[in-house]
Formats: C-alpha cells, sequence, structure tokens
C-alpha cells in the first residue's frame, strides 16, 4: 500500500507538472505572438518577443526533464512491485483486489469511505449549486443585448456540463465499485484543482471589486480537496489501487473536457453578442 501511495503522488505530481508546463509554454507562446503581431491594443513590441519565445522553450525543457525523472521513478517502482509479487510466497502476502467490487464484498471501513466519498461529491454538487445562484443574483449582470432568461441559460448550460462528472461518479459508487470509477475519483478534482490555479489572478482581480465574491473561488476549491483526499482514502481502504497509465489517460481526458467547456463558453457568448 505504501509503494502504491508513493506511485499514485508521483503520477498526481506529472500530471500536474506537464499541465503547468502545457499551459505555461502556451501562454509564453501567445505572448510572443502578440509581441511580433500586436495585442489587443494593437502596439508590437517585436524586441520583447525572442524573450517570451525563449520562455516557452525552457519551460517546455524543464518541464519534459522533470517528467521523465518522475516517470523513470514510477516505471523503477512498478518493476519493483512485480518483481516483489513474483517472489516465492509473495502469493500468501498479497492480496489482489479485483477490478470490480460489489458494496456486500466491502468491508465495514471500506463501505463507509465509500459513503464519505460519495456524500462528498454531493456536496460539491450541492455547494456550488448554491454558490452559481449566489452570484446570479448578486454578483453578475445582464450585459446589454441579453435577456436575463437568455443570460441565465448561457451560465446555466456550463455549470451543468462542469457537473456532469461529478454525478455520473455518484452513479457509478452507488451501483458498483470499478477500478476505472475510483481513478477518474481522483483526477477530476485534480484536473480542477490544476485549472483552477491559472484562473486565479484572474478571478481574484475581479473580486477584488466584489469581496463576497471570493467564496466562489475558495468554497469550491476546498470542497475538491476534500473530494481528492476522500477518494484517496477510499481507494486505500478497498484496496482496488488505480494503474498509473490509467491515471495519466483520466487526467487527460479530463483536461480537455474542461477546456473544452471553457473554449465553448467563450465562443457562444462571442457569437451571441449582439
Amino acid at each position: 500500500m505504501e509503494r502504491w501511495a508513493a506511485t499514485t503522488l508521483r503520477t498526481l505530481g506529472v500530471v500536474l507538472i506537464a499541465g503547468l508546463v502545457l499551459l505555461t509554454s502556451l501562454f509564453l507562446g501567445l505572448m510572443s505572438l502578440c509581441a511580433y503581431q500586436g495585442g489587443i491594443s494593437g502596439a508590437k513590441h517585436p524586441e520583447q518577443g525572442p524573450w517570451y519565445l525563449m520562455g516557452a522553450v525552457l519551460v517546455l525543457v524543464l518541464g519534459v526533464f522533470a517528467t521523465a525523472r518522475m516517470g523513470r521513478a514510477i516505471i523503477r517502482a512498478s518493476a519493483t512491485a512485480a518483481t516483489s509479487v513474483s517472489a516465492p510466497g509473495a502469493a500468501s502476502r498479497a492480496v489482489d483486489q479485483p477490478a470490480i467490487l460489489n458494496a456486500s464484498q466491502l468491508s465495514p471501513a471500506g463501505r463507509k469511505a465509500v459513503e464519505n466519498l460519495v456524500l462528498a461529491l454531493g456536496a460539491q454538487i450541492l455547494v456550488s449549486t448554491g454558490l452559481w445562484i449566489f452570484s446570479q443574483l448578486h454578483l453578475w449582470s445582464t450585459p446589454s443585448g441579453f435577456s436575463s432568461h437568455n443570460w441565465l441559460l448561457f451560465f446555466l448550460g456550463p455549470f451543468i456540463l462542469y457537473h456532469i462528472p461529478y454525478a455520473v461518479l455518484i452513479y457509478a459508487l452507488l451501483k458498483k465499485l470499478h477500478r476505472l470509477t475510483l481513478t477518474y475519483s481522483l483526477m477530476v478534482p485534480a484536473v480542477l484543482l490544476l485549472q483552477s490555479l491559472f484562473s486565479l489572478s484572474v478571478v481574484a482581480y475581479y473580486y477584488a471589486h466584489h469581496p463576497a465574491g471570493i467564496l466562489l473561488l475558495i468554497v469550491p476549491w476546498l470542497m475538491d480537496i476534500l473530494v481528492l483526499v476522500l477518494a484517496y482514502k477510499a481507494i486505500q481502504q478497498i484496496g482496488i489501487h488505480p494503474k498509473p497509465w490509467s491515471l495519466i489517460v483520466a487526467a487527460v481526458v479530463m483536461f480537455f473536457y474542461f477546456s473544452a467547456i471553457h473554449v465553448l463558453t467563450s465562443f457562444l457568448y462571442r457569437f451571441a453578442r449582439p
């Protein structure tokens, strides 16, 4: 279990570093393009372009080095685990849980851990819904050219899409415990936390004029951390350990899913404006 915990933390580190490297390099590349061709104001600063470009390349090189080093550590840990399992007498010491378990097969501690995870997922949806309603009533104002009804529907769609993964996880955890379900229970909040780090400065700037709105950033962040911790504890109690490669695949899937929602919302807003 300790070896799996170390491998899982390394895998989460790989996902975090890869996401940071990707977003930072894309941002620096965009800054370089704006410096050469002109930004929103139209002013060009070609002398700054090479510095942004070199910064993007440096971030990529350092990121590849860091992820490769952590990846080698994961491979070594997996090889060590495979060797220990194949050693004489290891079969009697190791307990290999099946990939799918019914609720009746869980121990009382494992059942309690799953119930806590389901409650945390449900609480995340309820708390986010309450904060969304609060923001619509007190923080957001309808832009000119939009009716209040259309503006409400415009924000409701992305909100529902953002919380569909949590609803699916609740259904899957209550029906059967699958290794894939536990994998996404870790990676959905982890990816949301990663993306929230990059929106921190923008959101903080906006909510400097609306201090109560800081709740919209901090509370969902704390709820995602709670879900992540309880998912980790549930995995330890149950004994169904996600594979490192499945964690990376799940992180990539959820990153593109949430990014697609963000991009789609921006395009809809641009085309819907009069």
